[in-house]
Order: C-alpha cells, then structure tokens, then sequence
C-alpha cells in the first residue's frame, strides 16, 4: 500500500512559478555577441544545405533526364 511519503500532493501554481523563476536564475545567458555568432553560423549552414540540395538535384534530374 502507500506510504504517508507517497501521499498525492496538490498542485499550487503559486509554488510552481517560484521553482520556475528560480531555474530560470540559475541559467547561464549567452552574451548577445554569441547570439550573433550562433545565428550566423545557422544562416550560412542553412545557405550551404540549401546550395547543395540544389546542385544535387540538378545533377540527378539531368541524369535521370539521360536514362529518360
């Protein structure tokens, strides 16, 4: 059977927001430089993808256009 330590407690929203705002302090914030950095890195990863995506499909059209 359960335990008195296994007792269903009841949800306080006033308590959950408590514990949320202290997790949120103990988060280490990337600079707004790092931002930055990290989103230029995706822009061009994403350009790169994009570019590549696009060769390989104009190579594999003109091939299949051959076998066509």
């Amino acid at each position: 059977m359960a335990s008195s330590n296994m007792e269903k407690k009841k949800f306080s929203p006033g308590k959950f927001f408590k514990s949320v705002k202290s997790e949120v302090k103990k988060v280490t914030w990337p600079s707004r430089k790092d931002v930055w950095n990290y989103t230029v890195v995706v822009l061009a990863m994403c350009t790169f993808s994009a570019v590549a995506i696009g060769i390989l499909d104009t190579i594999f059209k003109f091939l299949f256009n051959l076998l066509a």
